[in-house]
C-alpha cells in the first residue's frame, strides 16, 4: 500500500480544526517545526513513524485512523500491558498479508520497525 498522504493531510487538518490548534502549537507539542507541519498538510512530506505516533498521541486518535486505515478515531491504548499492544499490532499486520495493498516486504518492514521502536512508541 502506498501511504495515502492526501487522507493523512485531510485528517490532520480536521484534527487541528476540531481541537482549535495551530500548526505552530502542534509543532511545539511534537518537537518539530511549523514548516514541517505545513509540509505534511500540503502533501509535500511524509511523516516518520515516531512523528505519526506523537501526532496520534496529541489528538488521542489511533494510528490506524490517522493513516486512513480505519474510520474509528478511538485509540485502543487502554490495556495495561504495553507489550500486548505491540503484539496485537503485529498480529493485525499478519491479517493484512492476504488482504492488503501492502506487499509482504512492506508488512515485514513495518513489523521490524514496530519491534525495533517498541520502547519509543510505548513512551509516547
Amino acid at each position: 500500500m502506498n501511504f495515502d498522504i492526501e487522507k493523512f493531510s485531510y485528517r490532520l487538518t480536521v484534527l487541528l480544526d476540531e481541537n482549535n490548534m495551530s500548526q505552530t502549537q502542534l509543532a511545539k507539542k511534537i518537537g518539530t517545526s511549523n514548516v514541517t507541519i505545513c509540509r505534511y498538510l500540503t502533501c509535500e512530506r511524509i511523516p516518520r513513524l515516531d512523528v505519526l505516533t506523537k501526532i496520534a498521541s496529541v489528538f488521542k486518535v489511533s494510528l490506524d485512523y490517522l493513516l486512513g486505515l480505519s474510520e474509528d478515531k478511538a485509540s485502543n491504548n487502554t490495556r495495561e500491558d504495553p507489550d500486548l499492544d505491540i503484539a496485537i499490532s503485529i498480529g493485525k499486520l499478519y491479517c493484512l498479508e492476504n488482504n492488503s495493498r501492502l506487499s509482504k516486504a512492506q508488512i515485514e518492514l513495518i513489523k521490524k520497525l514496530l519491534l525495533a521502536n517498541k520502547d519509543f512508541i510505548l513512551s509516547a
